[in-house]
């Protein structure tokens, strides 16, 4: 039986056209109309009834990145968490941070029984993303703050989750602070950094150094410091890494190194991971509620799909907490 698919291929158009066609949109040329008009024809190919117009589903999706740490998951239980209180299923995406596979799965959905979608850190190019709006699914994004995006979002206030970690270290008097960033695609980690710039701004006796290396890997805190290190001194009091597990990363390279956490070097990380509170000395940071982010997303994509009015997107910030433990020592 052919399906919504092979009339795409057929036609040389998306799947998403296709869906524009069958449920009469109007923003489609005559011209691609009529090539999918005739690609169906020629396959025999007959749609099913609109299912947004018609029917619900009680099925959501969600896309991740990837689930290798416990960062997605966390999402995805408090997302399936608010699907199932709702009586929904949840369908789950794996893009392994590729954009072509993100944009197929999301052509996927619209060929599947779905009722909304759940994106989180995308790669997708916004104007690819600009047409599957248009096709009036309801879409949510969760992890992913991007204000040119005219999109529902939920995030964790990871700038002022930053700027609270820059003052207990202030407050623990440290003056010269170097930051292990995130990747510069990722707005949460652009975000901490901004964070970080308007805390030095109004603090000029604070000195913040930036490592060349960024990124979330678990090897990003070894390698970040050990090029520092080359180039420079041993020149800050603290490090401030973009999460948990380059800030553990970093601990053990200044261990093997004989310097000491946190006598020699005071360390401060952001997530509140797992391993954070079983790695000795055990690890100061900044919680994020990630469990909160995933179940708000999908109890605002709900309500959408439930309530089919338009109204102006909303940007949902989760407040972060921080976590004091042993790595943050108070100086002179």
């Amino acid at each position: 039986m052919k399906n919504i698919r092979d009339v795409a291929k057929r036609a040389n158009v998306s799947i998403a056209t296709v869906s524009r066609v069958i449920n009469g949109h109007e923003n489609v040329s005559e011209k691609t109309k009529k090539k999918v008009l005739k690609a169906m024809r020629d396959l025999n190919y007959r749609p099913a009834p609109s299912y947004r117009n018609t029917k619900l589903f009680k099925t959501i999706a969600i896309l991740v990145p990837n689930l290798k740490h416990s960062h997605y998951g966390e999402i995805v239980m408090g997302v399936e968490s608010a699907a199932r209180e709702k009586g929904f299923d949840l369908f789950i995406s794996i893009t392994r941070e590729n954009p072509d596979m993100e944009y197929e799965s999301i052509e996927n959905f619209f060929e599947r029984k779905i009722d909304g979608i759940i994106l989180s850190e995308f790669f997708i190019e916004k104007e690819k993303l600009e047409k599957f709006k248009k096709l009036n699914m309801p879409i949510v994004i969760v992890d992913f703050k991007d204000d040119s995006v005219f999109l529902d979002s939920v995030n964790t206030d990871n700038f002022n989750g930053a700027y609270q970690a820059m003052e207990y270290l202030y407050e623990n008097g440290h003056r010269k602070i170097l930051h292990i960033p995130g990747p510069e695609w990722s707005p949460a980690a652009r975000d901490r950094v901004y964070g970080i710039k308007e805390f030095a701004k109004k603090h000029p006796d604070v000195e913040v150094k930036f490592t060349s290396a960024k990124g979330y890997e678990v090897n990003i805190g070894h390698i970040a410091l050990t090029d520092y290190l080359k180039k420079n001194d041993l020149d800050f009091t603290a490090i401030f890494a973009v999460n948990d597990i380059v800030a553990i990363t970093a601990m053990d390279t200044l261990k093997r190194m004989g310097v000491k956490v946190p006598d020699d070097v005071s360390v401060i990380g952001f997530d509140n991971a797992p391993i954070s509170e079983y790695f000795y000395p055990y690890l100061t940071t900044v919680k994020q509620f990630r469990w909160d982010m995933g179940y708000t997303a999908a109890k605002l994509l709900i309500e959408k799909i439930l309530n089919s009015k338009t109204s102006l997107p909303k940007k949902i910030l989760i407040p972060t907490k921080l976590i004091i433990r042993d790595t943050v020592k108070k100086i002179n």
